[in-house]
C-alpha cells in the first residue's frame, strides 16, 4: 500500500477530513534512444542490394536460357499405336479388272505364266521303232540393233554342236537398251525342231548362230537353248501302257509341284494370288518316254497360269467392304493369306485368252490395321504446345493412342522442323 493511502486511512480513523485525491498517475513516455549508426554498417547496405539484384538477374537469365534451349534445340519422339479393326466377310464379291483396261487405284489383276519341264530316269519295258526329230525352245538375243528384229518361221539356227534347227514360228526380238558396257539385249523365245532325224540333234543346251546374221553380227544377234530332246532313229526302248501311265502320274505330280515352286519364287512382294486363282495345264502329249538304252529319261511339260492382284489395292477393297463408317486412305491386313478367294466368273486357263474383268468372292476373318502417313503425323505436331499433343494426334482417325517424349524434357513446344520429329509406328 502506498504512503498516501496509509495517511488517508489514518485520517479517516481519527475523524479528520479526507485529503483531496491525487490525480491518476500518467505513465511517462519511454525515452527513445537513437541507435548509433556505424560507418561500416552504413557503407555495407548498398553492396547487399546489388548482390540480391545480381542473383535474381542471374536466375532469370538462366531460366531464359533454358527456355531458349528448349525451344530452339528441341527434338521429339512420337510413338503411335495404329487402329486395329477386326473384320469378317462371307462371299463378299469384288470386281477385278485386267490391269490393261483399268485406271489408277482400281482393283486390278495381271497374269503370270510359268512353263517348265520335269525329267526322270525310267527303265524301258517295251521296244518300238522310232524315227523322230528332236525339239525344244531357243531364246534369241538382239544386241545388233535398238529396233526390233523379225525372225521368220523356218529360219535356220546352227548350233555349236554343228546341228541345224528350224524355228517353228515368226517372232519379233526387241531391240537392245542402254549403251556401251551397260547394253542389255532384247530377247524372245521360239520353238525349234531339228532339221534331221535322230539322236544326234539331242542336247542338254547349246548356243546358235542365226541365218541372216553372219560375221561380226553373229555375235550381236544369236540364240541359246536348254534341253532339246526326242530325236530318235531305229529300235528304241520305251514303256508299256501300264508303265507309261504310272510314269505320267509321277511326272504330273512332280511337274505340278515344280510349277508351284517356280511361280511362288517369281511373284513380287506387292502382288498376291490364291489357290483358286491358279491353274495348271499338263501337256500329256509332250511325254517323251523312249531311248536307245534300257534306262532313259522321260520328260513332261506343263504350264501354270496365275491371276495376281496388287496387295495394297486388295487390302483397300476389303477395308471398303468391311468398314462402313470411314474410308481409310491406307490400310494393311497382316493375315491376308488367311482369307479365301474363289472366282465367281469362269477363268480361262489358256494364257492367250485373258478376260478384261473377273468377279471374285472373298470370305474369312482378320484384322485391318489403319496406317497414318509419317509426314501427316509430323505435320500435326509441328511447333504445337506440348499440352495440345493429345488433341492434335487423336484427330487423325488412323491413330488409336499416341505418346511423346521431348529432349530436353522442359521444352514447351514441339520442334518446328520435321527432321527433328522421329515417328515410331507400332
Amino acid at each position: 500500500m502506498k504512503l498516501y493511502d496509509v495517511i488517508r486511512k489514518d485520517y479517516k480513523e481519527k475523524g479528520l477530513p479526507d485529503l483531496d485525491p491525487l490525480p491518476p498517475e500518467t505513465p511517462e513516455p519511454p525515452v527513445k534512444v537513437k541507435k548509433p549508426v556505424y560507418r561500416e554498417e552504413y557503407e555495407g547496405e548498398p553492396t547487399s542490394n546489388w548482390r540480391k539484384i545480381i542473383v535474381i538477374g542471374g536466375a532469370l537469365l538462366f531460366i531464359a536460357l533454358l527456355y531458349i534451349v528448349g525451344t530452339v534445340f528441341v527434338h521429339a519422339t512420337v510413338t503411335v499405336n495404329q487402329r486395329h479393326i477386326p473384320f469378317s466377310l462371307q462371299d463378299t464379291e469384288l470386281d477385278v479388272a485386267n490391269e490393261t483396261t483399268t485406271g489408277p487405284g482400281r482393283l486390278s489383276f495381271q497374269t503370270m505364266v510359268v512353263t517348265d519341264t520335269v525329267t526322270r530316269q525310267v527303265f524301258g519295258s517295251a521296244m518300238t521303232t522310232s524315227t523322230t526329230k528332236a525339239s525344244g525352245k531357243a531364246v534369241l538375243f538382239n544386241q545388233y540393233s535398238k529396233t526390233a528384229q523379225t525372225v521368220r518361221s523356218g529360219t535356220t539356227l546352227t548350233g555349236a554342236n554343228g546341228q541345224k534347227y528350224l524355228t517353228q514360228a515368226t517372232v519379233s526380238v526387241p531391240g537392245y537398251t542402254g549403251t556401251g558396257t551397260t547394253k542389255t539385249a532384247g530377247s524372245a523365245s521360239v520353238a525349234i525342231v531339228a532339221a534331221g532325224i535322230g539322236p544326234a540333234y539331242n542336247t542338254n543346251g547349246t548356243t546358235f548362230t542365226v541365218a541372216g546374221w553372219s560375221g561380226a553380227n553373229a555375235k550381236l544377234f544369236f540364240g541359246s537353248s536348254g534341253l532339246i530332246s526326242g530325236g530318235q532313229n531305229g529300235a528304241m526302248h520305251t514303256l508299256s501302257p501300264t508303265d507309261r501311265q504310272q510314269a505320267l502320274t509321277t511326272l504330273q505330280a512332280a511337274l505340278t509341284e515344280k510349277l508351284s515352286r517356280e511361280t511362288r519364287s517369281q511373284i513380287p512382294d506387292d502382288l498376291i494370288t490364291f489357290p483358286d486363282l491358279q491353274f495348271t495345264t499338263i501337256d500329256t502329249t509332250s511325254l517323251v518316254a523312249q531311248g536307245s538304252d534300257i534306262q532313259f529319261p522321260a520328260s513332261l511339260q506343263g504350264t501354270m497360269v496365275s491371276y495376281l492382284i496388287p496387295r495394297d489395292l486388295f487390302e483397300q477393297a476389303i477395308a471398303s467392304k468391311a468398314i462402313a463408317d470411314h474410308v481409310y486412305p491406307s490400310v494393311t491386313i497382316p493375315d491376308l493369306g488367311a482369307v479365301t478367294v474363289r472366282s465367281v466368273t469362269p477363268l480361262p486357263t489358256d494364257p492367250a485368252h485373258i478376260p478384261d474383268s473377273i468377279t471374285i468372292a472373298v470370305s474369312g476373318q482378320g484384322t485391318i490395321i489403319t496406317q497414318a502417313a509419317v509426314p501427316v503425323i509430323q505435320q500435326a505436331v509441328l511447333g504445337i504446345p506440348r499440352g495440345t499433343f493429345n488433341a492434335a494426334l487423336l484427330s487423325i482417325p488412323e491413330i488409336d493412342t499416341a505418346t511423346y517424349s521431348l529432349y530436353p524434357f522442359w521444352a514447351p513446344y514441339f520442334p518446328y522442323k520435321p527432321s527433328r520429329i522421329k515417328i515410331k509406328i507400332q
